[in-house]
């Protein structure tokens, strides 16, 4: 059993290192231009180990994002937003969220394509939108997505400032936004 259990470590410690490498990797170059023996030799494994895991450097890039989205997802699910209209609380865990994974949400912010990752962030937070309206029709649908992407582009420039405002000032911003206090 104790086998089983240090082997996950390994496996953990392992992916921890191919991330980190993605990510600085993904901060100086084009994400189109890095090979698989940039991404091992930045992280200091073997190209076995990295094929053990993923098929190339998209398939990381892809298992980094679904991990994160999963993640964020399930941080707002536990908040239990179905019968409220107040984003607040899902505001403020999505930005602690992000800034907690600064480096790597920004890399993958500047690399992606049309199905990057902030479009999922965008479906995440249009679906717990809708969660929060206990009758749907199809305007709620579209306010729902304009409510999602306003938000994430938000955030998007927030997490690639270089001097970002403090997180509790731009959960208060995006708050003014959505009630119509600041256009």
């Amino acid at each position: 059993m104790t086998g089983a259990v240090q082997e996950d470590k390994r496996i953990r410690r392992t992916k921890k290192l191919l991330r980190q490498a993605l990510t600085r990797l993904m901060q100086q170059k084009d994400f189109q231009s890095i090979t698989v023996t940039d991404v091992v030799r930045e992280a200091d494994i073997n190209r076995g180990t990295f094929y053990a895991h993923y098929r190339d450097v998209y398939d990381l890039r892809e298992k980094i994002e679904a991990e994160m989205i999963e993640d964020f997802r399930e941080l707002i699910a536990d908040l239990h937003p179905s019968g409220t209209s107040n984003l607040q609380p899902v505001l403020a865990r999505a930005v602690d969220y992000l800034e907690e994974n600064r480096e790597i949400v920004r890399a993958l912010v500047r690399g992606a394509g049309v199905e990057g990752f902030g479009r999922k962030m965008i479906t995440v937070l249009e679906e717990c939108h809708l969660e929060m309206r206990p009758f749907r029709s199809v305007e709620d649908a579209y306010a729902a997505r304009f409510l999602a992407t306003g938000i994430v582009g938000m955030m998007e420039k927030w997490i690639t400032e270089p001097q970002p405002i403090p997180k509790n000032e731009i959960v208060a911003l995006i708050n003014r936004v959505l009630t119509g206090k600041l256009i």
